[in-house]
């Protein structure tokens, strides 16, 4: 079992929406989806190996649909319900970038997990959007903490370079320290962002995306470049990086090694950078 934690929100895609003229209209094309990195990688992940998600949604409308929709897409949503549900406007330019607008709403209040809720995890995948408030940090070290116990591999991403940049070096390395992940992925800003911060990943698998360009995978002492099949007609990028990191996850708990998983991922990648929204 792949047990991912952290946020369910909605996502507001804006596609056109990057240039704006103040104080009068801007025609663009808008679209509500499901959102949050950890709910994408549950769901682009559920056809492959079976998953559970953990969060918190509103006690409201729009977290009870986007629950269901998890339900739907086959996922073992667990979910703890206060508060208002999150939303992110995603404005996305016209070679698929995006620019968000955060309000993590109910997400960033994750409290203490409750342990039985962990039970069967082989694998449990962490967004670093998780670590960025007091409550949801404890709340995901200490669900870290009780897998690694019972045998499951940890995984994070690294996930955005304003979160790695407000966390900082020091409360970073301690949540490395104690997390102890198997994993961890990146893209190419956010490796940078996490190297001139002075962070050690101890005997991590380290994945880094470079678009493009071929992942960069570092495990026992070696850097290898896994190819990837450059997209040109990238619609959004919203969520590939959640796909890529479901297809390795999965690819591994099926028993590839780093350069087929970070093969498998890039292949997931693919269709997500294809549509609006994330997978």
């Amino acid at each position: 079992m792949l047990v991912v934690i952290g946020d369910l929100v909605a996502d507001l895609i804006v596609l056109g929406g990057s240039f704006l003229e103040r104080g009068t209209d801007n025609p663009a094309e808008v679209r509500l989806t499901r959102g949050g990195s950890a709910a994408n990688v549950a769901m682009a992940a559920a056809p492959r190996h079976p998953v559970r998600f953990i969060g918190r949604v509103g006690d409201d409308p729009l977290g009870r649909v986007l629950a269901a929709e998890l339900e739907r897409g086959g996922v073992d949503a667990r979910l703890q319900r206060s508060g208002r549900t999150g939303a992110i406007v995603v404005l996305v330019d016209a070679v698929g970038e995006r620019t968000m607008i955060t309000d993590r709403g109910a997400a960033a209040e994750l409290d203490g997990i409750d342990a039985g809720w962990l039970d069967g995890a082989d694998w449990v995948h962490l967004p670093l959007y998780g670590f960025a408030t007091p409550t949801s940090r404890t709340a995901l070290a200490d669900a870290a903490a009780t897998a690694a116990r019972a045998g499951a591999r940890i995984s994070i991403d690294l996930s955005s370079v304003a979160t790695l940049r407000e966390l900082g070096a020091r409360r970073l390395q301690q949540l490395l320290d104690a997390v102890a992940p198997a994993v961890v992925f990146a893209n190419d800003e956010e490796f940078r962002i996490a190297d001139e911060l002075g962070l050690h990943f101890g005997d991590a698998v380290v994945v880094v995306k470079r678009g493009g360009d071929p992942v960069l995978v570092t495990y026992d002492g070696e850097r290898v470049e896994v190819p990837v099949e450059r997209v040109d007609d990238v619609l959004d990028s919203t969520g590939a990086g959640d796909a890529f990191a479901a297809g390795y996850v999965a690819a591994a708990l099926a028993g590839a090694d780093p350069l087929e998983s970070a093969r498998a991922g890039s292949d997931l990648a693919m269709g997500a950078l294809r549509r609006a929204g994330a997978l």
